[in-house]
């Protein structure tokens, strides 16, 4: 799904996405704030601070408090993303823009439903971690997928020991806070993994409020 990806409590206590299989987490960027149009809310956007994971599959944000229509967190999967473009303003703080397709039922490159527009702000530090592990792995993803003709996932552009070695070799901006993972040291425990790949479907309940997001134990 797009809204409200399965969450776990990380080992620090903070919310972390549910890894699905074959998942593994490169970084968390905290001090963020979204901007997404098009979702279902209030009123028929989203802003909110928390912060951004990226994985060898998507990026997810993960919102300190939910909003009132129950939205807490949104998930980009790298493969739906589309015209990003880093934005560096010279007053103003370093940001994320693009378009990113819904996950949803007629979602997609080939569906029917409009992409969402988005911009991500990154309020806190620099980007120069982030921005080339990012740049990389939808880089790949997105070749990957237009090269399979929609059949191939972000995995298998981004295999584990790929991403594994690349995270080994990223230059580490002293100004980026971001917390890099390693392969072997991620933020949850095996036990804590999805057991099947994603399935994107509608999460809308007929009173047009997110369903809960499923804490899982």
């Amino acid at each position: 799904m797009s809204a409200n990806p399965a969450l776990v409590q990380a080992v620090h206590g903070e919310l972390c996405p549910a890894p699905f299989p074959n998942e593994v987490f490169v970084l968390r960027r905290e001090g963020v704030q979204c901007e997404l149009h098009g979702v279902q809310s209030r009123v028929k956007g989203w802003q909110a601070r928390g912060a951004l994971y990226l994985s060898n599959i998507r990026l997810v944000f993960v919102s300190a408090k939910p909003d009132e229509s129950g939205l807490v967190a949104f998930d980009f999967p790298l493969v739906y993303i589309r015209n990003d473009k880093l934005n560096q303003p010279i007053f103003g703080c370093n940001n994320l823009s693009g378009q990113v397709w819904p996950a949803v039922e007629r979602g997609g490159p080939a569906g029917e439903l409009p992409p969402h527009d988005f911009k991500v702000y990154f309020k806190e530090g620099g980007i120069g971690t982030f921005y080339h592990l990012y740049y990389t792995l939808a880089e790949r993803a997105k070749k990957a997928f237009d090269e399979a003709q929609g059949r191939s996932r972000a995995s298998d552009a981004n295999p584990v020991d790929y991403v594994a070695d690349l995270v080994s070799r990223a230059f580490m901006d002293p100004n980026d806070p971001s917390t890099v993972y390693l392969a072997q040291q991620q933020p949850v425990g095996e036990s804590q993994r999805l057991p099947s790949a994603p399935r994107y479907a509608a999460n809308y309940g007929q009173d047009e409020v997110y369903e809960p997001m499923g804490l899982r134990p």
